[in-house]
């Protein structure tokens, strides 16, 4: 209690707490956790651009890759450029300075109607929601286009609170739909254009109506002048399958798959989640909120984009709906002060969530990782096993689809092409490969003038041996 007393006689700024809750957060797992899920993806087309000089056009270890526009590849090939070469930080340092962003601008959507403790509350509950907190520390675009996205909106809002949107804000906002719209593609801006639209036909906003369709012109334009610049005879199919507007599901999986969208989305939206059903019942009972406007922009944004991916035709995955939790985070905010005395219960429970969630992080970073590092580098260790054995003679790299793991290659020293057995099979010089044992067989079986030379296992999924080829 007396560490309590005196926390609360310290004059802190409340954006300090942000950014000391973050860091905690983030540092030192940052360090410490190898690349894992997307990240070798998102490293992988940095390189791309950096190496191969495939900055337009995304390029993954020589495979043409225009599914979407890559942003955070490119903000980090760009580090890269400055710091001598692409490497985990690259693209983990942009991840998380848009995470604290994130953080920052909930913390200043809510600190004007309540107070410093719910501000930060609501920061908190954005760093903490369950489908955030589980990619912290992992550079994958998903963060970044939901911080792109919300800025729009914050920067909407502070003219429409006023009464005011301006035509320099309507061209700010998009601006910034366009910046989203190349990280992931377009349809994810459906969360600004489907939220605020709804807000705007409530209020019967009309003249800002035009302001809206220009914002959605201007980020068209941005997006749709990438898809034109790249594209090639056969990409649309690709573009529909990115999409998931080709997936060819039955009417029984498609209730299956978003049965189970529905039912995880509630998890991984927490603890805000927890708060927006009651939230919803509120606004359409028409309590007396001093900032109903607030609530209802936000509950509107958060809601609407996610409606459109429970009826999607298409397979949907909760990371789809990871926009809506700054949304969230500012509506766990704005209850935090509104109903701490009046329903303290429900307050509560979103507070034991966020901490719950607080201590998992800090004990993963701060005691798991330290303790047994070993346990959460394992494509680290994979490359340097490779590295050590590319060692003792210099050249490229040739992986097979089918040994392929981008989170180990992400680690790996240029030059790395990722090739068919069929190419493979067919080099003239004496190679480096990383294949899997069946492949080898198959090769063997082939091509019984080659060498192989096997030199070591690679401990991961695919069990793939790295093996020296050497025609005859």
């Amino acid at each position: 209690m007396a560490w309590v007393a005196r926390l609360r006689a310290m004059d802190v700024p409340g954006w300090v707490w942000v950014v000391l809750l973050w860091g905690i957060f983030a540092f030192p797992a940052v360090g410490l956790r190898g690349t894992h899920y997307e990240e070798g993806t998102v490293i992988g087309l940095a390189r791309g651009a950096l190496e191969d000089g495939h900055w337009l056009a995304p390029d993954l270890y020589g495979n043409r890759f225009v599914e979407r526009p890559v942003l955070l590849s490119w903000i980090a090939a760009a580090i890269g450029k400055l710091f001598g070469g692409v490497n985990v930080w690259s693209a983990r340092l942009p991840h998380l300075l848009f995470l604290l962003a994130g953080g920052l601008m909930v913390f200043h959507l809510v600190r004007p109607i309540t107070r410093t403790a719910p501000a930060v509350f609501g920061a908190l509950c954005w760093f903490t929601c369950s489908m955030v907190a589980q990619k912290f520390i992992t550079a994958e675009p998903d963060v970044t286009l939901s911080v792109l996205l919300f800025s729009a909106f914050g920067v909407w809002w502070k003219g429409a609170e006023r009464g005011d949107v301006a035509l320099s804000r309507w061209l700010a906002v998009g601006l910034l739909l366009g910046v989203a719209g190349l990280t992931k593609g377009p349809q994810p801006i459906a969360y600004f254009t489907l939220g605020v639209g709804a807000y705007l036909l409530l209020r019967r906003r009309w003249r800002d109506l035009p302001g809206l369709l220009v914002a959605n012109a201007i980020a068209v334009v941005i997006v749709g002048a990438w898809y034109l610049a790249v594209s090639q005879p056969g990409d649309l199919q690709g573009w529909k399958n990115h999409s998931r507007l080709a997936d060819g599901m039955s009417a029984a999986q498609w209730l299956r798959d978003h049965l189970d969208f529905t039912a995880s989305l509630f998890v991984e939206w927490l603890p805000g989640s927890l708060l927006l059903g009651p939230a919803i019942v509120a606004l359409w009972r028409r309590e007396a909120f001093r900032d109903n406007d607030l609530l209802l922009a936000v509950v509107l944004y958060a809601v609407a984009g996610s409606l459109v991916l429970l009826v999607w035709p298409g397979g949907v995955a909760t990371r789809y709906a990871m926009p809506a939790s700054l949304a969230l985070a500012v509506l766990a905010g704005v209850l935090f002060d509104r109903w701490w005395s009046s329903r303290g219960w429900l307050i509560g429970a979103g507070n034991t969530v966020a901490i719950s969630i607080s201590v998992y992080l800090v004990l993963l970073g701060w005691v798991a990782m330290p303790l047994a590092p070993d346990g959460f580098r394992q494509t680290r260790i994979a490359a340097q096993t490779i590295e050590a054995v590319r060692a003792l003679r210099p050249g490229m790299l040739y992986v097979s689809p089918a040994a392929t793991n981008l989170n180990i290659l992400a680690y790996l020293a240029a030059p790395i092409r990722i090739m068919p057995l069929t190419d493979i099979e067919q080099l003239t010089a004496a190679a480096w490969a990383l294949l899997t044992p069946a492949e080898l067989a198959v090769l063997a079986a082939r091509k019984p003038n080659l060498r192989l030379v096997l030199h070591a296992a690679i401990p991961d999924k695919t069990q793939a041996r790295i093996v020296e080829i050497w025609p005859q």
